[in-house]
């Protein structure tokens, strides 16, 4: 570029406008592919100047050539007039509402539409020939809704074009609502009938239709009604062609677990390595179709005489916390990272732990940054990327971030660079341009860098969890311990004597002064769990002497017993710090 900034002043052309040139980095082979409307702004001769020169080599005029049509195509999509578009049918039966199957004339369709339709002709090609295995057209109310599944009018004079550019998302999809126009009422004097399904996940039991009268009740055993296909397991996310109907996300609902013995598996865990053991034993995807129970082995090779739920929340527990230290980055909020010997299986399995977890004890990893989630969930982010890489970055990186975001000008421009330099910024960093490499950055490592996690992990996840982004949010919030929370968890009986109310007043006080960390320790302790999961810890008071009494935690049933006779608070604080920081807590209670 120095020989055309020479052959410019040469000219005679003024130094604003070569500096503007070098800026903007116009070099030879740039003004090459300049049209003549652009080149106005500038001397003639600049362009005699340029093509002068020797040609370029053939490499690189194969690559001007190669660019030049990339430009041309990408022309001519913006300006064709249809977009792809996908169509599905969510149907409300007065009682659920769920999306039908491919099976039952509702699936997911693919169909190009033209860019300036709108929701009437949306809801054209959903009603297709007007009859459906629910009832005619016009037996229903129709809606359309969006990809969120929330109710789109046209009154605001929405086109496909302008939904998505605002959606900036690569499909779109909307769902025909249908629901009855005038739901029967059954106001005559027959009896209610109430269906009772047991089922494992791949097998389902006879059902049980049981009448109920106002004097007696008849159970009675209908083989015939295995072929409903309106019955709905559990929350099962919206899914392609000829999966299983699909729940809208209603708060936490948990799927029975199988009622036949032979469908409960046992595996053993070893304490001191707890996440190999549960990685290879989730290897098997038939695990997710089972009970599970688990047997733990301690680090003096006994076995632990506790079973049950607790265990397993106490196990799951276990796993996450050292899965955060080895498998991921991260402070406040963690990111999976790509290992060399950590194959798809291995992380497939680790998909399954998640949604077992969940499933079985409403455990969710709240640790794992919610971008990376809502990629897994949704195949797209909602949530604030800068918020949660704030949250990602160590606290002397955040304090810069934080305050080049509040005031571009106070920050040290060195240190600046330096933190950027650290996720790999490459481009120049000015008041302008700062937000928007923050964003990029943040999307880098929350989620491009990932992604083969978040494949993995999607394979697994995405058929089985219903889950709004509104509604991760809020479980996340839901899940997170805090003193106030965990207060009003605590159940006492209701006639205490006075030396029994003051120790309820210092076990409220001890939590109250317990750190995020003792918190969560605290939490385990009693529940299993580091996480809330439970809606009770019941509190037991029993008489002990000074030299037998410590608190006890019975995980299962969420109980805490702990003794009467203590004189002060620092008394009972101190035997309980020394509870909490012990490094192994044996479960004792069957």
């Amino acid at each position: 570029m120095y020989d055309l900034s020479e052959f410019l002043r040469a000219r005679g052309v003024p130094e604003a406008s070569i500096a503007l040139m070098e800026e903007q980095k116009i070099d030879r082979e740039v003004i090459g592919l300049m049209g003549d409307a652009t080149l106005e702004n500038y001397l003639p001769g600049t362009e005699f100047y340029c093509r002068s020169k020797q040609p370029l080599s053939k490499r690189k005029q194969g690559l001007l050539q190669k660019l030049r049509e990339k430009m041309k195509n990408r022309k001519k999509k913006k300006q064709r007039g249809t977009q792809n578009v996908e169509i599905g049918w969510i149907h409300n039966d007065g009682k659920t509402t769920k999306q039908v199957r491919a099976k039952q004339g509702g699936g997911t369709r693919k169909i190009q539409m033209a860019t300036d339709a709108g929701l009437k002709d949306i809801l054209q090609e959903g009603k297709t020939d007007g009859t459906s295995p629910k009832g005619p057209e016009s037996d229903f109310e129709f809606e359309v809704w969006d990809f969120k599944q929330s109710h789109l009018t046209e009154d605001i004079g929405l086109t496909i074009g302008n939904m998505y550019e605002a959606a900036r998302l690569s499909m779109l999809r909307f769902y025909i609502a249908t629901k009855p126009k005038d739901p029967e009422e059954d106001n005559s004097d027959t009896s209610e009938v109430v269906f009772v399904l047991e089922s494992s996940s791949s097998e389902f039991n006879p059902l049980q239709v049981v009448e109920v009268r106002s004097n007696s009740v008849e159970v009675l055993h209908s083989p015939e009604l295995l072929d409903d296909s309106e019955i709905t397991f559990g929350p099962i996310l919206d899914a392609e062609e000829d999966t299983d109907d699909t729940l809208i996300y209603e708060g936490f609902v948990v799927p029975p677990s199988p009622a036949n013995p032979e469908d409960a598996i046992m595996i053993t865990v070893r304490y001191a390595d707890t996440l190999h053991d549960l990685i290879t034993a989730f290897s098997d995807e038939e695990i997710l179709r089972k009970t599970l129970n688990v047997k733990r082995i301690l680090p003096d090779n006994t076995e632990e005489a506790g079973t049950g739920s607790g265990l397993l929340r106490d196990v799951l527990t276990c796993f996450w916390n050292e899965f955060y230290e080895r498998y991921t980055l991260g402070t406040t909020v963690k990111v999976p990272f790509i290992r060399h010997d950590f194959t798809a299986e291995k992380w497939k399995a680790v998909g399954r732990i998640l949604l077992k977890g969940y499933r079985d004890c409403q455990y969710f990893p709240n640790k794992i940054a919610i971008p990376f989630l809502e990629q897994v969930l949704f195949s797209n982010v909602y949530s604030d990327l800068k918020a949660h890489f704030l949250q990602f970055v160590s606290s002397q990186e955040c304090e810069v971030l934080r305050e080049a975001v509040k005031n571009f000008s106070a920050v040290d421009l060195d240190d600046l660079v330096e933190v950027l330099d650290n996720y790999g910024c490459r481009k120049r960093i000015t008041p302008e341009s700062f937000p928007n490499i923050l964003d990029e950055i943040a999307h880098k490592e929350l989620v491009q860098k990932p992604m083969f996690v978040i494949d993995c992990w999607r394979e697994i996840i995405y058929p089985h969890l219903s889950l709004s982004p509104e509604a991760l949010n809020k479980l996340f919030k839901d899940l997170q311990p805090t003193s106030k929370k965990v207060c009003q968890l605590l159940k006492f009986a209701v006639d205490l004597n006075p030396k029994q109310k003051e120790v309820e007043n210092h076990l409220k006080r001890f939590i109250r002064e317990l750190d995020d960390i003792k918190l969560q320790k605290f939490l385990r302790f009693c529940t299993g769990s580091d996480l809330i999961v439970t809606n009770s810890i019941f509190v037991e008071f029993q008489d002990m002497t000074e030299f037998t009494r410590r608190p006890m935690g019975h995980t299962c049933g969420s109980t805490l017993k702990i003794a009467d006779s203590y004189e002060n608070f620092p008394d009972f604080r101190s035997e309980f710090n020394a509870v909490l920081e012990s490094n192994v807590w044996v479960m004792d209670i069957v």
